[in-house]
């Protein structure tokens, strides 16, 4: 039963907070929170590139150990390759979804300061 009014006391304070925002301060927040929204996807998008890739390297590099010779270095070659790329998405998939967010927080900023 406790629990029950602390969650209405809740909902009744961010009622309060949010009615005594202005239109302005209301719209950055949501335009900072769309600009963590889709930093957020961009993150997973590339979190699951990055996966896709690491899965093909791990593959790759069982087939080279089956194969051996020559054939098992180019696979191994392939993997390692594959590796590094998975790096890049995953550093990429950060650098947008930081640069996405920083945006976004600037345009709330420029937003509240008019």
């Amino acid at each position: 039963m406790a629990g029950v009014h602390a969650i209405l006391l809740l909902a009744a304070a961010l009622l309060v907070v949010s009615c005594s925002k202005s239109p302005s301060d209301q719209t950055a927040d949501a335009v900072a929170k769309s600009g963590r929204d889709r930093g957020a996807t961009i993150q997973d998008q590339a979190a699951t590139q990055a996966e896709a890739l690491d899965e093909r390297s791990a593959a790759l590099s069982g087939q080279a150990k089956q194969a051996g010779g020559y054939t098992g270095e180019r696979l191994e070659v392939q993997a390692e390759a594959l590796e590094r790329e998975a790096d890049i998405v995953r550093r990429q998939g950060e650098a947008q979804a930081e640069a996405t967010q920083e945006a976004a927080a600037a345009q709330a900023k420029a937003i509240r300061s008019r």
